[in-house]
């Protein structure tokens, strides 16, 4: 793969943006779904030393607002007519050598959170913190000058951006998608000799559905953004994918624990030891603390203030986790989605891994669902071929307790959000026999 135009041209962006208003400190917002207009953005922002903050175009306009006030950006460039924007991005195809991408050591990058439980923010981090955790996940998952790393995942959430960092700091590519298939997706591995791919479960999923042996150059897969299960797991590592569960979010830059393999006795949620210099603890809820080079420097505000979201260096996140006397880390499932169910605590995500090895079953989550009886009852949302009652009987025979599912609902396809997350707001509302009300899309 030869250097790409976009990011050979950044620097002819770099003078337009001046051009067009942008200033040092100030963050440069880029709406765009086009992964190669954000990569060739994101590196002329850093040659003028300005955050960049890329976003989602089919976030509503008023939210999209929402999170531009939080940054109090000065300059907003995209392709768009929702929101404000000047026209200055273009897509230029073959993105994969990032060169010039080389971000300031302070605030660099504006990302919003996923808002899979609730409205994003926008989390600031800084270049230090960006090159400790590529530097940290490399040493987990070597990559060297040569290799190359699948993006198909979003470049306006964590999961993408933080590939084109990792390429960037060892001299790697980064071969940019626009959006997943999983025919396009398998052909590149094998065409393009990928040594890495960043995958959610679903889309290795889809990928496992081609029935076609695994990828020859591929050394790591990570996978991670929502639970894997045994079930998913086990079936990727017989058919010789090299799979690494991983953890990490967009208020540490990423990643912050990734297994080195696949263990046989390995159960969902294992996620291995942090990276070092990070540290990890537990609130009195269970909840998980982290604490390193690699947090951000504070959700946005306009002056770009450090600290805010955080307790004395530390972010309490919102993920229930075990954590080993050798230091291993477990993630057990979102605090804000616990079921209560006859007085007992069910964790959703001990249940899905257990309701995926349901024959038929191509996707499943869980949630609560109000009862006079029970407080709640857990609901299941499935995919697949089998009726709600051949479902419910299964889980019958299967499970037990407040651990069974209870009451099912069955959909043509899950509801994910854009980076391939299950989208847990419309997940609650189908648990409750509502029909959730569709996410507004920017009209272009």
């Amino acid at each position: 793969m030869a250097e790409a135009p976009v990011f050979r041209r950044a620097s002819s962006l770099a003078l337009m943006l001046r051009e067009a208003g942008a200033r040092p400190g100030r963050p440069i917002v880029a709406v765009t779904a086009s992964s190669e207009a954000l990569a060739r953005a994101a590196c002329a922002a850093f040659a003028l030393k300005s955050p960049f903050f890329p976003l989602d175009p089919a976030l509503p306009a008023a939210l999209a607002a929402s999170l531009i006030e939080q940054a109090g950006a000065g300059l907003v460039i995209g392709e768009g007519r929702a929101l404000s924007t000047q026209k200055i991005l273009a897509a230029e195809p073959g993105a994969a050598q990032n060169k010039n991408f080389r971000p300031p050591p302070g605030p660099a990058l504006l990302i919003a959170t996923s808002g899979s439980s609730g409205r994003p923010k926008a989390v600031l981090i800084t270049g230090a913190a960006m090159e400790f955790s590529a530097l940290a996940s490399a040493k987990i998952t070597p990559l060297r000058p040569g290799q190359s790393w699948l993006a198909c995942l979003p470049l306006f959430h964590i999961g993408g951006f933080s590939i084109l960092a990792r390429c960037a700091f060892a001299g790697a590519k980064a071969l940019l998608h626009q959006g997943f298939d999983p025919e396009r997706v398998f052909s590149a591995l094998v065409d393009e000799c990928i040594t890495h791919v960043s995958l959610t479960p679903t889309m290795l999923a889809q990928l496992l559905a081609l029935d076609r042996p695994a990828p020859p150059a591929l050394r790591h897969a990570l996978v991670g953004g929502a639970a894997l299960s045994t079930d998913l797991a086990r079936r990727a590592a017989e058919a010789g994918w090299p799979i690494q569960p991983t953890y990490g979010m967009s208020e540490t830059a990423a990643q912050i624990a990734t297994l080195p393999n696949l263990a046989p006795d390995w159960r969902p949620g294992q996620v291995g030891r942090p990276f070092e210099g990070v540290e990890v603890a537990l609130d009195a809820d269970g909840r998980l603390k982290i604490r390193g080079p690699l947090l951000m420097q504070g959700y946005a505000n306009p002056k770009l203030s450090p600290g805010d979201g955080l307790v004395e260096g530390w972010f309490v996140s919102n993920d229930l986790a075990e954590i080993s006397p050798d230091g291993e880390l477990t993630i057990l499932g979102r605090a804000d989605e616990i079921i209560v169910s006859g007085g007992k605590k069910v964790h959703p995500t001990a249940v899905e891994g257990f309701l995926a090895r349901c024959p038929g079953v191509d996707f499943v989550a869980v949630a609560g669902r109000p009862d006079s009886v029970w407080g709640e009852i857990v609901t299941a949302v499935y995919c697949g071929p089998m009726s709600t009652d051949e479902f419910l009987g299964w889980c019958r025979e299967n499970l037990a307790g407040a651990f069974r599912p209870r009451a099912a609902v069955r959909l043509e396809n899950p509801p994910l959000l854009a980076n391939g997350k299950p989208d847990r707001l419309k997940l609650r509302e189908l648990a409750l026999g509502r029909k959730p009300e569709p996410r507004p899309v920017r009209q272009d």
